[in-house]
């Protein structure tokens, strides 16, 4: 009645950390499998973070007590509404040759007056610098105190002016009728091949950065390809808890995926928080998606619920993972055979592109039953599936399981977890994503990347898309 075992998985560590990072958990705590279950401290359990990392101005150091020509931690501070705030020290992450090159960079723009406004830390033994540099920084979480917490130096930023660091203050939590309107748009003209003119408050940084280095895809190509789909992408994003995969200095460098409101976030990204206290993040208007592309933002991944019912979800999601050996014709026939198999139930579903490997199939529901029953029926649904051809499909996570066969990912339907929201970007070549389309479309032609941002921008929405559009939208709430 206290505990309860949630699900065993016997994959390598490293996929399972890459899922529950994504899926915005704290980490995995795993076990050697051949040792017992022992309490206290040992080399039997490992604990694996998951990690963010941000940019901070560098305001001071102190000296490292082991060398007189090196830092032995940094303090870092972030602009906020013209004031230089403090966020905490950092001490790891140096070696000895970036302690010494760091305290060679700072001792030439030493001040005695400290750059932050207020008191920033305890202030016996800091050197004091002007704020010039930048500082990529690794951390776990911030604290009430909004410093940063197990935080770790990764290097300086050469590229990014420390004015431009700017305001980190949390995203301002949203009830009521505290929100912002809605931006009146119109539907784009059929292939026109012009661009939607809907117009944001958010103004975007550096617009001409460049996210999609194989395509050459920029920051502002992202929010134009967003402004032309948005009178169809709202219906699905608006008003659900979302997590993000950002990649600010594009795909090819460094992507984290973040599930919780940062400090700095434009106000037009809204939270809410659920029952453990956990904020959640959402937006209401095309400004909200507009604040996540300034972000750097590539993917947008949403809940099964919405922010109004986060704890009873509204829909069932199976995401057909296919091994890299499997015909694209078999991934095809899987969609169309758990459409089937659900109609024989008595639901009804619709199609998406995955932008990646595979496709998803959507079940909608009313959201009257909790997250462990919808869950459960999932994982049923997937092992009964499994049952069927289970020389073609698998319910089971790992690897060797999946050999030659297809997974029925059942595990974006538990509480916390998210899947790609229709018509958002992925992180892969091409700027591929993630389309609605009907079933008359699964034929032999329709690729699971088939649908390119570049490509929609270009030659506009056309009739065809919008038709595969509407028919694809949750015609109704089915009863679970």
């Amino acid at each position: 009645g206290v505990l309860r075992f949630s699900e065993h998985f016997e994959v390598a560590g490293e996929t399972m950390l890459k899922h529950s990072c994504r899926m915005g958990l704290e980490g995995v705590i795993s076990k050697r499998s051949d040792r017992p279950y022992r309490s206290g401290r040992g080399t039997d359990w490992l604990k694996s973070k998951c990690t963010q990392r941000q940019e901070f101005v560098i305001g001071g150091y102190l000296p490292s007590k082991g060398s007189g020509n090196a830092v032995g931690s940094i303090v870092l501070g972030y602009h906020d509404h013209g004031k230089l705030r403090h966020a905490g020290r950092v001490g790891t992450g140096f070696t000895a040759r970036t302690a010494a090159d760091l305290k060679a960079r700072l001792a030439p723009i030493t001040t005695g007056i400290s750059p932050f406004d207020g008191r920033a830390t305890d202030e016996r033994d800091v050197v004091w610098v002007r704020p010039e540099l930048v500082a990529e920084i690794k951390f776990r979480a911030w604290t009430a105190s909004r410093t940063l917490r197990h935080a770790s130096f990764l290097g300086l930023r050469e590229d990014k002016p420390a004015s431009e660091i700017g305001a980190e203050l949390p995203a301002p939590s949203v009830t009521g009728d505290d929100v912002l309107s809605t931006v009146p748009v119109s539907p784009p003209p059929y292939s026109t091949g012009e661009r939607t003119s809907i117009k944001s408050a958010v103004k975007l940084t550096n617009p001409n950065k460049v996210l999609w280095p194989d395509c050459g895809f920029t920051k502002r190509d992202l929010l134009d390809y967003y402004a032309m789909v948005w009178p169809l992408m709202a219906d699905f994003v608006v008003n659900r808890p979302l997590s993000l995969l950002r990649a600010p200095d594009g795909i090819d460098v460094h992507q984290f995926f973040q599930k919780h409101a940062s400090p700095g976030m434009h106000r037009a990204v809204l939270t809410q928080k659920d029952k453990d206290g956990e904020e959640l993040m959402f937006i209401r208007d095309f400004d909200g998606l507009a604040a996540l592309v300034q972000l750097g933002t590539v993917e947008i991944h949403l809940w099964g619920s919405t922010i109004s019912s986060v704890e009873t979800p509204d829909q069932v999601i199976f995401d057909l993972d296919p091994d890299e050996s499997v015909p694209l014709n078999r991934v095809r026939d899987a969609a169309v055979a758990v459409r089937d198999r659900l109609a024989y139930l008595g639901f009804e579903s619709w199609l998406k592109t995955s932008g990646g490997k595979g496709f998803h199939v959507v079940m909608p529901i009313k959201p009257k039953a909790d997250w462990q029953h919808v869950k459960s029926f999932a994982h049923d649904f997937a092992r009964a599936f499994q049952q069927t051809k289970p020389d073609r499909y698998t319910a089971t996570l790992s690897k060797a399981a999946r050999k030659g066969r297809i997974f029925i990912d059942y595990l974006r339907n538990a509480r916390g977890a998210t899947a790609i929201a229709p018509y958002s970007t992925r992180a892969r070549k091409g700027a591929a994503v993630s389309m609605p389309v009907s079933w008359d479309a699964i034929g032999e032609e329709l690729m699971p990347d088939q649908f390119r941002s570049a490509s929609i921008l270009a030659s506009g929405l056309n009739e065809q898309l919008f038709r595969a559009q509407t028919l694809a939208l949750r015609s109704g709430q089915i009863p679970l």
